[in-house]
């Protein structure tokens, strides 16, 4: 049985040409730039969901220094009877932390998909360049580990990351949309009444507390609203979390895994 030929010199330059062009014009790849957009799109979507969740933190950390003494409700007294909203207060806070890590991840990725590409595709040409420096002095033998590892992690590098986003962003949104609509419409049903631009000035607001006791009670009846929900709140955010990791790093990840087991096949 005769031994599979061997692509020529001309070949593995064409290649090694080609490979070299990707490297240098990453910026225009449009393999990167559409990875490259649905990781600006889903960092913008995080962003929106931790600005509204240190609102409503706000909102409760606000809410629990309403005190009350002798009957009359001041900003500062013996009695704190929100105090029970601590531990929502605290939940928000360790998911709100999640999503913006979350966040500066997919930030990395929009900034770091085209860099990447281009380390990737710069281990394909030093892979080419040593094979053909190994047959320009005479030695051609079969190709070295050193070569297949080059040649494998510049593919995955190159082409497999920014396929794998590209592939995903294709599919995420489809795949996840009627969660998202399900569980953020929870989100805006609890929180319709909280005025969160309002939230977001907590000095502003303790003021006001101060000399409008309406204003309190305001605070106290919206707080009792999102105690009585807090299970709902906390297991929508959840959902809502659980989505952007999905989107960000499941679907990704299982992907790129697809890609590497039907390289391997070939």
């Amino acid at each position: 049985m005769s031994e599979p030929r061997r692509p020529g010199i001309l070949i593995i330059l064409a290649f090694a040409a080609v490979a070299f062009l990707a490297m240098v014009s990453y910026r225009a790849n449009p393999l990167n730039e559409g990875a490259k957009s649905y990781a600006t799109a889903v960092a913008a979507t995080s962003a929106g969901v931790y600005v509204t969740l240190r609102s409503i933190n706000a909102f409760l950390s606000t809410a629990q220094e309403i005190e009350v003494s002798g009957g009359a409700v001041f900003v500062s007294g013996s009695a704190q009877p929100l105090k029970v909203l601590e531990p929502i207060d605290d939940t928000i806070e360790r998911i709100s932390a999640m999503v913006f890590g979350l966040m500066v991840a997919t930030g990395v990725v929009a900034v770091g998909i085209g860099p990447i590409s281009a380390v990737g595709f710069g281990m394909i040409v030093l892979s080419l360049g040593i094979d053909l420096i190994r047959r320009v002095i005479g030695k051609v033998s079969d190709v070295t580990a050193l070569e297949r590892q080059l040649l494998r992690y510049g593919l995955l590098f190159g082409l497999g990351v920014p396929l794998a986003f590209v592939l995903t962003s294709q599919m995420a949104d489809w795949m996840t949309a009627d969660v998202w609509a399900e569980y953020d419409a929870v989100v805006q049903d609890i929180t319709a009444e909280v005025d969160l631009a309002e939230a977001g000035e907590s000095a502003s607001v303790v003021s006001n507390l101060r000399s409008a006791i309406n204003g309190v009670e305001r605070y106290q009846t919206l707080a009792a609203n999102l105690l009585d929900r807090a299970d709902d709140l906390l297991n929508a955010y959840v959902m809502i979390l659980s989505v952007f990791i999905f989107k960000l790093l499941l679907l990704p990840a299982l992907i790129l895994g697809g890609l590497i087991a039907f390289s391997r096949r070939f």
